[in-house]
């Protein structure tokens, strides 16, 4: 993927005026006749197929945001095993919520989805019913809110996700890449004019799924492809030119150090303030981000691990604390109990490597 520095180098151009090469309305009938027949069984899906519960969807689509399919199913399908309706949502904590989504990073959004079930069930109106209503609640942005309302209420409001952009950009053979800002307002004006207003719901996911299934950036599956016959990029045979790269944000090294403490049988994790950098209000190991952390007492080093979260590249330093006393308040958690209390990837897999370093030196 092309970096910060690389976009400063693009010299790609953009036509003045966008278009498709064909009839939208035929093309929009064929892509429709494609999903209804091939579309995937996914839980949401079914779950809202029998309810009608526009909750159902809400909850996937926070869960898919930066989150691939595989990795959301089992969360989704606990998630709601444990919060079957919005307001047994609305009722619970926040550690409760945290534990139930464990696993699959980026938690503020689900501190969001929390915040906005407590809203929701608190309006005598109940559940937004239009776009700008959804737009009003906390960690909704514009894709959620059109995602939602066209697939549980069938208001004609047009998705614009990764998806959508390469699936474009390969129709109209954009050698370009797929994120460029001045590209997001021009794709979403193609995709209302686009959309099937009378299946906004059908319209939407049947685009995004032809991205996820077709459409991939590598090796696109064209013959099966429901516009393959309108589709430039295919014409010109330069589906693996456009689009081009996406621009990434330059990586960020970040070095942390995890101190595990031990009181006999049991661990010591503590609370991670909602200012902190990184795992905002998890439970996890003290965490210190000092480059030459400075400890008071005995420390073992037992390993490195790496993790990724967004642009910031992690490289986690685990520590034993031996007999030295923490200087936060901790709960204390059985040693058999852990692993259920630790919300972050990073946190378990530090986790891993001090089981493993303990195996070795027992």
């Amino acid at each position: 993927m092309a970096s910060a520095t690389d976009q400063r180098r693009f010299t790609g151009k953009i036509p003045g005026d966008l278009r498709f090469s064909f009839s939208t309305r035929d093309a929009g009938k064929r892509l429709l006749d494609w999903y209804r027949k091939n579309k995937r069984d996914l839980p949401w899906r079914a779950r809202f197929s029998k309810s009608g519960d526009p909750y159902h969807i809400w909850v996937s689509e926070i869960m898919l945001q930066q989150t691939v399919i595989k990795a959301v199913i089992p969360v989704y399908e606990r998630f709601l095993q444990h919060f079957p309706t919005i307001e047994a949502l609305a009722r619970s904590t926040t550690d409760d919520v945290r534990e139930q989504v464990r696993g699959l990073g980026y938690y503020r959004r689900f501190h969001f989805l929390h915040q906005a079930a407590k809203l929701v069930t608190t309006n005598a109106a109940g559940m937004p019913q239009t776009v700008a209503g959804w737009r009003d609640l906390p960690g909704v942005g514009d894709y959620t809110a059109a995602a939602v309302c066209s697939i549980a209420f069938n208001i004609p409001a047009a998705v614009v996700d990764g998806n959508v952009e390469r699936v474009f950009c390969r129709l109209m053979d954009l050698r370009v890449p797929p994120n460029l800002p001045e590209l997001k307002r021009r794709f979403k004006t193609l995709a209302a004019e686009f959309l099937d207003s009378s299946s906004p719901g059908d319209f939407n996911q049947a685009l995004m799924e032809l991205g996820q299934t077709l459409c991939t950036p590598s090796a696109p599956k064209c013959t099966r492809c429901p516009l393959a016959n309108g589709c430039l990029s295919k014409k010109n045979r330069s589906q693996d030119l456009a689009p081009a790269a996406k621009f990434k944000r330059d990586t960020v090294q970040v070095t942390l150090h995890l101190i595990v403490h031990k009181q006999g049988s049991k661990i010591g994790l503590m609370e991670r303030s909602a200012d902190s950098k990184f795992l905002k209000g998890t439970w996890g190991f003290v965490t210190s981000t000092e480059e030459t952390p400075r400890f008071n007492g005995s420390y073992t080093h037992c390993g490195t691990v790496t993790h990724a979260i967004t642009h910031h590249r992690i490289t986690a330093h685990i520590w034993s604390a031996g007999s030295a006393l923490p200087q936060q308040p901790m709960k204390w958690v059985l040693h058999q109990a852990v692993e259920k209390n630790l919300i972050s990837n990073l946190d378990r897999k530090a986790w891993s490597k001090f089981l493993y370093w303990q195996t070795k030196n027992d």
